[in-house]
């Protein structure tokens, strides 16, 4: 017992980082029992280590410095837990057993049992074979497990925000986390318009919207990263897919999921290649609403805008630009010296003229406005009509209903038969009939079986698409009539962003030529302005009695809205 005593000991608590909630001791219990052990014994412990991190491989910065101080002599033995505190691996556990046989260490104590270095050869070899040989047990455990979840069409591990595990240990799904879906939606919504920068979202969601990680244990409750903002835009999860990387071989896989999707594939796309785009112009000091939005009619370049500020002197009524001038350039008074100077600002928008000559004037942004003001004067609908069409969608939303559940059931039994033919096809090639590959050669059984696969996902893909238009179409409906009840007063009311976002989503392909204004409708609102202009309702307002809206007077108009959605034009970002 005396030279027992006479060992320094380097005590080793460790528990793994990876699986907090699996761990039978906590480092802290570790720490009280081999206290009440190494009091009880008279045990000369030197120092104490410990670490959180997993021993299935190497790469301990705790433990490799523990090992190199017992190698330069400053302890013979380690106290710990248990044998499996140490090491799962096996090359930590070789270098424990040649320490050990070699004498540098003299002793591994634990609760249960010591090893000394008589120890090192079967013994100690059988034990850490057991800790190693439960490693690949789990691994192989939780790789069964995440390739079943990924059969059935549940992405393994956490889900990104937005969405949330729900469910017991081993059977978990995926939902929706309503705290946080709409927002991250309305996020994708920003980005889509392509007028607000990755940084830019990211300080509306943090400071304005207080979005937040969700709260896991010590880690969550946290504001969104730039790099957070990147991951979301760029994880096809949204969209109701999902990639997984096989450990084995490395390879990514995309895999149809079936969880609820946020977006649909083409907004996806749409944001790849926002994300995507090169040569985007580069912040300005000034920022204008319609640069970047309107080309040349005459020579196709792009219009640009311009700001000049200029001061009429109040002593010889001379009119010049204060841009880096403090005084006037006639009579050299100072402008603070000025007695009630007139202040002009001008923006007007022109021609950058870069492919060449072109005859094109400069327009004042007042008279750019009033040409955007008359076109949006022309979509404007009564807010009572608004509601009347409103109520008619609804009453006529029924039967489209219906008919959508037909088409979704259709394809649901299309589904049903594309999964039977696989399960046949799985015992036909396992048949008795099969055992000499008469019926399906491997190759074969491949070939189809790849086939039937792919036809049952883009078969989930078309039911996912059919229940988004048919959850959407409604919604779509009613921002489209609010837009239009609204898009001028806005218009009028609203900042730089604002205006530019409503001219975006009423038109695209816009020009400018003799200082005329040309735009190419969406669809929506050029059905709406040619209906309104057919009913004569651009200056006539509904006189409804008893101030309710007669709906046999608006029923010609409403029915067309079914026709707004079918032909929608994807890149539409109503107003909300």
């Amino acid at each position: 017992m005396t030279q027992i005593n006479n060992i320094r000991y380097f005590q080793y608590c460790r528990k793994s980082s990876e699986s907090e909630e699996r761990q039978a001791a906590s480092i802290g219990d570790q720490l009280s029992a081999l206290k009440r052990i190494a009091d009880a014994e008279k045990l000369n412990i030197v120092q104490i280590f410990t670490e959180e991190k997993s021993s299935k491989e190497p790469g301990r910065p705790v433990f490799d410095d523990m090992m190199r101080r017992i190698e330069a002599g400053e302890a013979d033995g380690i106290f710990c837990w248990d044998n499996d505190r140490l090491s799962r691996n096996p090359i930590n556990s070789g270098s424990i057993a040649w320490m050990l046989q070699r004498g540098v260490l003299k002793i591994i104590k634990t609760p249960g049992r010591s090893y000394y270095p008589q120890d090192a050869g079967l013994l100690l070899s059988i034990e850490q074979g057991r800790a190693t040989e439960y490693v690949i047990q789990l691994r192989k455990n939780v790789l069964r497990g995440f390739k079943g979840k990924i059969e059935k069409g549940w992405r393994p591990g956490s889900t990104p925000i937005g969405y949330k595990n729900i469910g017991d240990e081993g059977n978990k799904t995926i939902a929706k986390d309503d705290e946080r879906f709409d927002i991250v939606r309305r996020l994708w919504d920003y980005f889509l318009t392509g007028h607000y920068s990755v940084r830019q979202i990211n300080k509306i969601v943090n400071e304005q919207w207080g979005l937040r990680t969700p709260q896991r244990r010590k880690l969550g409750g946290k504001k969104l990263s730039v790099s957070h903002m990147y991951r979301i835009l760029n994880d096809p999860f949204y969209y109701g897919k999902f990639l997984w990387k096989d450990p084995d071989t490395g390879e990514q896989t995309l895999y149809q999921g079936v969880h609820e999707a946020m977006i649909t594939e083409q907004e996806f796309r749409r944001a790849q290649v926002l994300l995507g785009v090169k040569g985007k112009p580069q912040p300005h000091n000034k920022e204008f609403s319609y640069t970047g939005l309107v080309r040349c009619g005459e020579c196709d370049s792009a219009i640009t805008a311009e700001e000049k500020n200029q001061v009429i002197c109040s002593s010889c009524k001379y009119k010049f630009s204060n841009n880096n001038r403090t005084d006037c350039p006639k009579c050299k008074t100072a402008i603070n010296d000025m007695q009630s100077p007139t202040i002009l600002k001008y923006v007007y928008y022109r021609c950058t003229k870069k492919k060449g000559a072109c005859s094109q004037k400069y327009i004042q942004l007042g008279d750019f406005e009033q040409q955007l003001t008359n076109l949006l004067d022309k979509l404007t609908i009564d807010q009572a009509y608004v509601q009347v069409a409103i109520d008619y969608l609804k009453d006529t939303q029924n039967i489209e209903y219906l008919d959508q559940q037909q088409i979704i059931e259709s394809l649901h039994e299309v589904s049903r038969q594309c999964e039977d033919r696989i399960h046949r096809l799985n015992q036909e090639y396992t048949s008795v009939q099969n055992a000499d590959y008469s019926v399906y050669t491997p190759l074969e059984f491949t070939k189809y079986k790849k086939e039937l696969q792919e036809e049952r996902d883009n078969i989930k893909n078309e039911i996912a698409q059919a229940t988004m238009r048919m959850d959407a179409s409604f919604v779509m409906a009613e921002r489209t009539f609010n837009f239009c009840a609204l898009a001028r007063k806005k218009f009028e009311e609203g900042d730089e962003k604002m205006k530019r976002l409503i001219l975006s989503s009423v038109g695209s392909n816009l020009t400018l030529k003799d200082k005329i204004l040309s735009i190419q409708l969406l669809h929506p609102f050029q059905l709406i302005m040619t209906e309104l202009q057919s009913q004569k309702l651009l200056n006539v307002r509904l006189e409804p009695k008893n101030g309710e809206p007669i709906k046999e007077q608006t029923g010609t108009c409403v029915p067309v809205c079914p026709v707004w959605l079918r032909r929608q034009d994807s890149n539409l970002r109503p107003i909300d």
